[in-house]
């Protein structure tokens, strides 16, 4: 434990470090499954809710494949339907 104030900000200034690292590393797009898996649901679910014109805002890649921003699965997860 820091006991002075030099050493919380050292401890402060590594921690935020840290926490930059982690975040450039954090992808910015997921296939189906990692988006299912980012929402803790099935991918049978995310495939019913596109389905039925709901689920979170998806763009297609290729000719078979989906992505989704980790913006989207956000909004998607705090609001509902995006």
């Amino acid at each position: 434990m820091p006991t002075t104030e030099a050493e919380v900000l050292s401890e402060l200034r590594e921690l935020r470090t840290r926490l930059a690292r982690l975040e450039h590393r954090r992808p910015k797009h997921f296939n189906q499954k990692q988006a299912a898996e980012y929402l803790n649901r099935s991918e049978e679910w995310l495939r019913r809710e596109h389905a039925a014109g709901r689920g979170p805002k998806r763009t297609k890649r290729g000719r078979r494949y989906w992505d989704y921003r980790l913006e989207d699965l956000d909004a998607y997860a705090e609001g509902g339907d995006v």
